[in-house]
């Protein structure tokens, strides 16, 4: 088993994509990644919650309103006002809620009426928030804001059977397509799932042969979990328009959400193939090849997707992640770099275009791009990866200080720091030192799964077997199918104990959970030689050093092979691992017990 640390091989969008294979609108998941629909599509696809969906127009505008009425600032009214400011400032919004009411009532005035639903919204009393919208509605009933703020109110509030007669007021001067979108965003924002539910019923019954008001109110459902109906709803959209992408991803991604995995490939490779000219589902056709590593298929296809749409950012992104795949850096960067034309704030292309240039060894390169990030949640990451960059241009010292100078502002973080700090002092062979230091933050964290699995590995580089099973037996019985744990258990035992049986069925345990996994089948290898099986381990070893020729695998392949009697093999095999890994311990443990040396021209990073 190898415990070598490597930056991802994908780009942190290409792998999001491939596990929730979203491709086009955030409603459809994992919104950190959502991707831009066809650029060239209809303009009827808006259909998810927005926070600006109800602009409530500022006060200089409301200013200039030539119907105000004229009104009497008598003592009274003044200090209601007042009242009610100073209640709003200190945050007592019930006190501030009551005056708004008493003024709005005595004035008469929309504009009061409105401060006066807000400051109710604001404190989630949709009852006194609906009196007032009502009011406001009833004083401007030409104003949108005064309309959607009632409709909240009282979906908020539950008073389903009075927000279906605003509706149907509304409806008797507005298109029910058009209308239905910024409905649908109003209804999911209020979170009643049993007024909303009902309210997007509603709109189905009534509206049976609109395939927008079906896919609005099955995203209705969907937000509110109620899977089944938007299913039924999402089909009935399709039936209507079987060529409308959006409902054919949003059935993707219900899909999805139930787990219905291998019904959700059928369906996009049958709506692609009735479809040929889609651009979203042919991305998530690639999504889904890529998922089954067809990659040769899925990057084919995002060429052809890129001709019909060259400026698609979606397409553009994927096919840089396909590039990478298929071992093509330079047209992966030209990709990724076309994204940044178009969208110069994209974290995620940022990143991959600095792990890509690490990765070529470029890291002063690879640190600007980590440093231009400005996505909240992966700015820290970046930090830690610069750290990452720090070992191998400047040793484990200056790595250390640079996470020294971190400032974790997250449960979350400080563990990520920990964890960062603890494997570049095993990387740099420092086992005491990252011993002493993990033990450190299992204080403040006694039974955390991956605290317990990061001591374990440096116990077993130290021989001490017990405090090593002891904790990775302590992380099983939190998650019995952690394949890391399985592994390491299995690996320690076979490596440095005797209980060759115990630790090939744990071995297998990991393996049937990650049958690709290189370490995994290092460990396999490693076990069945033990076991003097030799055919099979030497099987199991080239196999896990295709996938990952690792130094640590190349030690246990070259001491396989040598003791099957193919020494030049192995030979040939170590002196090509010592040339980049001269201070590897367990080559060098390997070399010497065999009576082997070669010439080092390796630069230690301790």
């Amino acid at each position: 088993m190898s415990n070598t640390f490597t930056l991802p091989k994908f780009t942190a969008t290409f792998i999001r994509s491939i596990t929730c294979g979203v491709i086009g609108v955030s409603m459809l998941g994992c919104a950190s990644t959502a991707l831009k629909p066809d650029q060239t599509a209809a303009p009827d696809e808006v259909i998810q919650a927005n926070p600006d969906q109800v602009r409530v127009i500022p006060d200089h505008e409301l200013a200039q309103d030539p119907a105000l009425p004229k009104l009497d600032l008598d003592a009274a009214l003044l200090e209601k006002l007042l009242v009610m400011n100073l209640a709003s400032f200190v945050g007592d919004w019930e006190q501030a809620t009551r005056n708004a009411q008493q003024a709005a009532n005595t004035t008469q005035d929309y504009r009061v009426a409105r401060l006066a639903t807000m400051l109710a919204m604001r404190k989630d009393d949709y009852r006194a928030a609906a009196e007032m919208a009502r009011l406001w509605h009833e004083l401007k009933p030409s104003s949108v804001d005064a309309h959607n703020m009632l409709l909240m109110a009282l979906v908020g509030s539950g008073q389903t059977s009075e927000a279906i007669d605003v509706i149907e007021a509304a409806l008797d001067e507005r298109d029910i397509d058009e209308y239905v979108k910024q409905l649908a965003a109003l209804l999911v924002r209020q979170k009643n799932d049993v007024s909303g539910f009902a309210i997007a019923s509603y709109l189905v019954e009534e509206n049976p042969n609109s395939a927008q008001v079906l896919l609005s109110s099955a995203y209705v459902a969907e937000s509110f979990n109620l899977m089944e109906a938007a299913q039924a709803w999402v089909d009935q959209a399709l039936n209507l328009r079987p060529r409308w992408d959006l409902a054919a991803q949003m059935k993707a991604n219900l899909l999805y959400s139930e787990e219905r995995l291998d019904e959700r490939a059928a369906f996009i490779a049958q709506f692609v193939e009735n479809n040929p000219r889609s651009i979203a589902m042919r991305i998530n056709h690639a999504a889904e090849l890529a998922r089954a590593e067809k990659f040769a298929e899925a990057y084919a296809l995002m060429k052809a997707v890129l001709k019909d749409a060259p400026d698609n950012v979606g397409a553009l992104q994927y096919a840089g992640a396909l590039a990478e795949v298929m071992e093509e850096p330079n047209k992966a960067q030209n990709y990724y770099r076309r994204v940044l034309q178009y969208e110069p704030n994209n974290d995620d292309v940022r990143w991959s275009l600095a792990r890509m240039a690490a990765s070529r060894g470029q890291y002063a390169k690879a640190e600007r791009f980590f440093r231009d990030i400005q996505q909240s949640d992966m700015l820290f990451r970046a930090q830690i990866q610069v750290a990452n960059m720090r070992f191998e241009t400047d040793g484990v010292d200056a790595a250390v200080e640079y996470l020294w100078g971190l400032e974790p502002t997250t449960n979350e973080e400080w563990l990520e720091l920990v964890e960062t700090r603890h494997f570049l002092l095993m990387r740099a062979f420092r086992y005491e030192e990252a011993l002493g230091y993990i033990n450190e933050a299992i204080v403040y964290v006694p039974n955390h799964v991956d605290l317990l699995y990061a001591r374990s590995l440096v116990a077993a580089e130290l021989d001490r077997v017990p405090m090593a099973e002891q904790d990775l037996r302590a992380v099983l019985a939190q998650q019995p199918k952690h394949a890391n744990a399985l592994n390491a258990l299995g690996y320690t035992l076979a490596d440095r104990t005797d209980r060759f049986q115990e630790a090939r069925d744990l071995i297998e345990q990991a393996l049937a959970l990650r049958p690709n996994d290189a370490h995994i089948l290092d460990s396999m290898g490693w076990v069945l030689y033990r076991m003097g099986e030799y055919p099979q381990a030497i099987t199991y070893l080239e196999r896990a050093y295709a996938i990952s020729p690792e130094v640590e695998i190349a030690a246990h392949l070259g001491e396989v092979l040598w003791e099957a009697g193919e020494q030049e093999r192995a030979t040939l095999l170590w002196e090509q691992s010592f040339r980049e890994h001269s201070d590897n311990p367990l080559l060098n443990k390997t070399l010497k017990r065999y009576g082997i040396q070669f010439p080092s021209n390796t630069v230690s990073k301790q």
